[in-house]
C-alpha cells in the first residue's frame, strides 16, 4: 500500500486535537483480536466497533446524562495498522471535562468496557496523558489521503466544548 500523507491535513488535525488537551488525561492503546494478514476486521469494521465502545463506556460514565443532555467524554480516536499490514488497534486521547472522575477511577471503567467487547484482545495500555507528543504520535501514521485512521466526526466530544 502506498504512503500517501497530505501533511497540511495532519497538521491541522493535530491543532484540531490539540485545542482539548486542557482536558485530556488518558494516552491508551486498544487492540483487535486480528492477527497480522487477518482480514477479517476492516478498518471499516473497526470503526464501528471503536463506535460501540465509545458509546458504551459514555453510558458507564454518564448514565442517561449522555443520550438527554449531550454529556460526553472527550475520545480522539486514530486507527493504526492498515498502513503497514499491522495487527488493527487504536491510539487515543481520553479526558473528562467535568474533571469528577479520578484518574484510576476513569482507567478502570475504561479498561472495564473494552473486555467487554467481544472483539478485542482485552489488551489496553492506558497511561496519563502529558502533553501534545501523544497527539503527534497518534498521528504518525495518519492522515491518509482516503481519512481511514482519522475521522474527525467519531471522536467524541462534550456539548459544552462544542462551538
Amino acid at each position: 500500500m502506498e504512503r500517501r500523507y497530505d501533511e497540511r491535513l495532519q497538521s491541522q488535525t493535530a491543532d484540531w486535537m490539540q485545542q482539548f488537551e486542557p482536558h485530556l488525561t488518558h494516552a491508551c492503546t486498544f487492540t483487535f483480536q486480528q492477527y497480522v494478514g487477518d482480514n477479517k476486521v476492516t478498518p471499516e469494521m473497526a470503526w464501528r466497533y471503536w463506535e460501540n465502545f465509545c458509546k458504551y463506556l459514555n453510558r458507564l460514565i454518564y448514565k442517561h446524562a449522555t443520550k438527554n443532555h449531550g454529556k460526553s467524554l472527550i475520545i480522539l480516536p486514530v486507527l493504526h495498522g492498515e498502513m503497514f499490514g499491522e495487527h488493527l488497534h487504536f491510539h487515543a486521547a481520553i479526558g473528562c471535562v467535568d474533571k469528577s472522575i479520578s484518574f484510576e477511577k476513569l482507567k478502570a471503567q475504561i479498561n472495564f468496557a473494552w473486555r467487554k467487547m467481544r472483539w478485542t484482545l482485552n489488551e489496553t495500555e492506558i497511561k496519563p496523558y502529558q502533553d501534545a507528543g501523544w497527539i503527534s504520535y497518534m498521528l504518525r501514521q495518519s492522515v491518509r489521503l482516503d481519512l481511514h485512521s482519522v475521522d474527525i466526526e467519531r471522536c467524541c466530544i462534550p456539548l459544552a466544548l462544542k462551538s
